[in-house]
């Protein structure tokens, strides 16, 4: 079971994305919620880099065009990506069916896509 993970580094970020500052807590493992069935991508794995190196192969998916995906969590077919053009901090969230271009959606924040994470879980939030 996933506990914590490595981010990707400010080097091939966007210039000026910064990570949502709950999402940068759970990736040190402070919080990391029990049972779990999203996987967030690690940096430093091979599933991480292949994420990466996908990313802007989705450009054909509904609502996604030219947008600048930043690869964060994987469950089964969903794929969950922070808009990398946004910098306050507190980016968009776009999930897409890797299966099914037609299905995709946005969250307003990282906080909403990880309630809603944490419901596909059965877990509830304190």
């Amino acid at each position: 079971m996933q506990k914590k993970f490595t981010l990707y580094t400010t080097s091939i970020l966007p210039s000026g994305f910064k990570y949502p500052e709950h999402y940068i807590q759970l990736s040190k493992g402070i919080d990391f919620p029990e049972n779990f069935i999203w996987w967030f991508e690690d940096a430093n794995m091979e599933g991480g880099e292949l994420a990466w190196n996908l990313r802007m192969k989705y450009k054909e998916w509904k609502h996604i065009g030219e947008r600048n995906l930043i690869p964060f969590a994987q469950l089964n077919d969903d794929a969950a990506f922070f808009d990398g053009d946004d910098t306050t901090g507190n980016p968009r969230v776009i999930v897409i069916d890797l299966g099914n271009k037609q299905r995709s959606y946005e969250l307003e924040s990282f906080e909403d896509w990880l309630n809603d994470a944490l419901e596909d879980s059965g877990i509830k939030k304190e």
